[in-house]
């Protein structure tokens, strides 16, 4: 996938932008006076230039002229037929930002008001690019963040209560299933832009179902329930009613498929379907072989598991993502902000001893922040969902996956590469609005986008599609590319 943000090169930019901004202040200044001169309706206004001249929404720009004064109330200027965002005016020289989807690229600037205002067009038009962006899906609250729990279309069904663990149905892509540790389950429909009710707690001992993994036919689901007692089922499954709805396919019936205290997080190996689980309490991790151990009744022996390791210590929260192609799997450890690798050995049919992959382990909140690095010098704070994605870039050798992830408590979406490089790929944006990481913005990843403790995380493949659970925003957000009009795009430039 082609939308690693090149972080350096976007500040580098922003800086020579400002530089050249300032440096255009000063020859804006009248030779006698050395004063920046204000408006005058009797000259004309004339647009010059700009740079850049190419870019996608937020891009910050210089335009060049003569005569736009020193008021910025008294101009308006639009790119595309779309409201920009002028940050800055000296005499013939202005400071401002690109607005989204300004597809059509045509530069207007109006100064003045009633009969002194006049309005120019610029020769030349902005060739507009179109980029991921953060938007919002569905759910929302009042101005008092208080929301309704309802089912509904994506507009009207009220705020999403806790949306911690995302899965698709892998037997149809449309159905996104969504799990709420300690709420009840729901299920997006993407197709039809419904929001629906799904799973309810209780069933079969359900209270905080963490994660959401299948079987390889993809007609069984598979949830990590967490509770604390070593009698209780600590996965329980739902199989498919076939005929139904699609959203109805995994209401009800769950099961008990293994027992044990406080799991957070299980895994289906993807190519011969075993169940990897943790525990908590331990740090202990469970392989087992389900279908060997189901008897004819639909039960299950719970003694045919197998301990493999402890990954440090008791009380670590953590969960797995296994590699597409089955050769590693990822541990994610949130409330120790690190993540280890552990490597599958087909032989022996069970994974290894885990290794740190990026973080620092075993220092606790010692380990808590933001740091963009590699490996020990990573910083992260309660790192949650990830998910594999394909690099298309053909250039690229060896693993072409590279995995991106919440970090909940840094309020934004991460990437970690096969060699333990970390980068920030969307949030923490809008740095003008006050120092705060944390927000609701929609808008460009990095310029713009803010989050509130983002948890679950999907991507489509087939889209470029990425869904996140923003939890404290109570909705869920959505990264893509602009929507827009192709063909004008690419006559524009």
């Amino acid at each position: 996938m082609k939308c690693r943000m090149q972080k350096n090169g976007i500040w580098r930019v922003q800086w020579i932008l400002l530089c050249l901004f300032t440096l255009c202040s000063v020859s804006c200044k009248d030779d006698e006076t050395n004063q920046v001169l204000p408006y005058n309706p009797n000259l004309p206004v004339e647009i010059t230039g700009f740079t850049p001249e190419t870019g996608g929404g937020g891009t910050r720009m210089v335009v060049y002229g003569k005569n736009f004064g020193t008021d910025v109330s008294l101009m308006k200027l639009t790119v595309g037929g779309l409201d920009a965002k002028i940050i800055n005016v000296l005499g013939d020289c202005m400071y401002c930002t690109i607005p989204q989807k300004a597809y059509k690229g045509n530069l207007v600037l109006t100064v003045g008001e009633g009969e002194q205002a006049q309005t120019v067009e610029a020769e030349k038009k902005f060739a507009y690019v179109r980029q991921m962006v953060v938007s919002t899906l569905c759910g929302k609250v009042d101005e008092k963040g208080k929301f309704d729990v309802k089912e509904g279309p994506f507009d009207d069904c009220g705020g999403i209560d806790y949306p911690t663990w995302f899965s698709f149905d892998p037997n149809n892509k449309d159905i996104l299933y969504l799990a709420q540790d300690g709420q009840n389950m729901r299920v997006l429909d993407l197709k039809s832009k419904y929001l629906h009710n799904a799973v309810p707690k209780g069933g079969a001992g359900l209270d905080r179902m963490r994660t959401i993994t299948w079987t390889l036919d993809g007609d069984t689901m598979i949830i990590a329930n967490d509770r604390d007692g070593d009698t209780y089922a600590n996965n329980i499954y739902i199989v498919r009613k076939k005929g139904e709805e699609l959203h109805k396919q995994f209401i009800d019936n769950p099961r008990a498929m293994q027992q044990g205290r406080g799991c957070n997080g299980s895994a289906v190996h993807p190519t011969n379907g075993e169940l990897y689980y943790n525990s908590f309490y331990s740090g202990e991790v469970f392989r087992y072989d389900y279908w060997a151990a189901k008897d004819d009744k639909g039960g299950f022996d719970y003694s045919l598991r197998e301990k493999l390791y402890n990954i440090q210590d008791k009380d670590w929260e953590f969960n797995f993502v296994i590699h597409p192609t089955g050769t590693y799997a990822y541990i994610v450890v949130i409330n120790q902000h690190y993540i280890m690798r552990t490597d599958y050995d087909r032989d022996r049919k069970t994974f290894g001893t885990p290794y740190l992959i990026c973080g620092l382990a075993g220092k606790g909140d010692e380990g808590r922040g933001w740091v963009d690095a590699v490996g020990e010098k990573v910083r992260l704070n309660e790192p949650y969902q990830g998910v594999f994605v394909l690099d298309t870039n053909p250039e690229r050798k060896g693993d072409k996956y590279d995995f991106y992830f919440t970090d909940k408590m840094n309020h934004c979406i991460r990437i970690l590469t096969p060699d333990g490089q970390v980068s920030t790929f969307a949030g923490r944006g809008s740095s003008a609005l006050n120092n705060d990481p944390w927000g609701y913005v929609n808008g460009g990843l990095r310029s713009e986008a803010r989050f509130d403790r983002p948890c679950a995380l999907a991507y489509d493949e087939e889209t470029k599609t990425f869904y996140v659970g923003d939890t404290s925003n109570h909705c869920i957000r959505k990264i893509a590319m602009e929507e827009g009009d192709e063909q004008e795009e690419s006559e524009n430039n």
